[in-house]
């Protein structure tokens, strides 16, 4: 199943962001072994320059499976997300394979 995580950065916090340590974690499927990352990038406020948050689609078998990846990543181990929505998602167009 299909889930669009949409999350918004801690705006104290935005600066610390450890990118590398996030990177690493979604490409490692040692530590999520159910959970597959298949796009993301980071959202922008209004100017197009100022990153905010991020946006991401995974496949997980559940809700909660993909709630405990954003969870557990070293964004959300740190505090860095001031909020997360992970929702069911129905990929109709342009989906691979």
């Amino acid at each position: 199943m299909h889930f669009m995580v949409f999350a918004n950065y801690n705006e104290e916090l935005t600066p610390q962001r450890p990118r590398d340590d996030f990177a690493a974690y979604v490409r490692d499927r040692g530590r999520h072994p159910d959970v597959d990352l298949l796009h993301g990038g980071t959202t922008l406020d209004d100017d197009g320059e100022t990153v905010n948050g991020l946006l991401l689609v995974v496949e997980a078998p559940s809700l909660g499976a993909a709630r405990a990846f954003v969870a557990e990543s070293p964004y959300g181990q740190a505090g860095l997300l001031a909020d997360a929505d992970v929702r069911p998602w129905n990929w109709m167009t342009g989906r691979p394979g």
